[in-house]
């Protein structure tokens, strides 16, 4: 799975969190909610060149992808939260629209891994 940022507006810090629910920061440019599977642990997440083993157990997570200012926090274009959340009914959600996310609306349910 993968999700997009602006690439043209430097690097990014990646937090990885467990909570028990989805809370979606104030400060929060752009968020979404996807399905997420665990089935083999660790999950690896990070950039195509820069990849990190993260410790989540197996089971079924609405995975939240939230994109922070990155300012105060160091010199980063932004600070994206990847929050697992576990729960029996994973469901694609928009949480929150900005300037890089426009739309409100799920365009696409389905994937194909590859």
């Amino acid at each position: 799975m993968s999700f997009g940022v602006p690439d043209h507006d430097g690097e990014c810090l990646i937090r990885v969190d467990i909570a028990d629910a989805i809370n979606v920061s104030d400060a929060a440019e752009w968020a979404v909610q996807t399905p997420f599977d665990v089935t083999a642990t660790p999950v690896k997440i990070g950039t195509i060149g820069n990849l990190k083993d993260v410790n989540v157990p197996p089971g079924k997570f609405n995975l939240m992808f939230e994109a922070l200012p990155g300012q105060p926090v160091g010199d980063y274009a932004f600070v994206l939260n990847l929050i697992f959340v576990r729960t029996e009914e994973p469901e694609f959600k928009i949480l929150k629209a900005g300037d890089e996310l426009t739309t409100d609306k799920v365009l696409r349910r389905d994937a194909q891994h590859g």
